[in-house]
């Protein structure tokens, strides 16, 4: 398998195995990649390095369905979208690496105002989170839209 190929094939294994809450270790992507162990040392370094890779993949798919979005509010349910298709990569992605920073840096693309976009992460991420807890609830349904109406059209004091 061409290093490409197997670079992708091993981020495709560890992402299968954080959506269906398994855990990403060297021995468990070998098998699901249907790689040899020894193939992954030739990509990275240890498991943490291929969840990374997971995290900044997973972070490249929400930042361009929050990108093409047509407006702000659109922008906000494409990010609570992500995040409900894909709980656990989203968990994975503000827990075992940091991307709040790109969180904003996104939201600054959506919303000039940096503190406005920092004010629109942080709910659209508290609701994102919140949304683990209470995924059988109806109110997320109600609740995603009213908020991410209070944040895009909230009055500048």
């Amino acid at each position: 398998m061409s290093r490409p190929g197997c670079r992708q094939a091993i981020v495709a294994a560890a992402t299968a195995l954080v959506d269906t809450d398994h855990a990403v270790t060297l021995r468990a992507v070998s098998r699901a990649a249907a790689v040899p162990t020894s193939s992954i040392y030739q990509q990275f370094p240890d498991a943490t390095a291929i969840l990374l890779a997971v995290c900044h993949q997973a972070f490249h798919e929400l930042e361009t369905a929050v990108l093409d979005a047509p407006d702000a509010y659109a922008a906000g349910l494409a990010y609570l979208d992500f995040a409900v298709l894909h709980p656990r990569r989203y968990r994975v992605m503000f827990g075992a690496a940091d991307l709040s920073l790109e969180a904003l840096r996104l939201f600054t693309q959506v919303l000039s105002d940096p503190d406005r976009a920092l004010t629109f992460w942080l709910g659209l991420h508290g609701l994102a989170d919140q949304r683990a807890s209470i995924r059988r609830s109806p109110q997320f349904t109600v609740i995603a839209p009213r908020l991410i109406t209070s944040l895009v059209f909230e009055e500048s004091p």
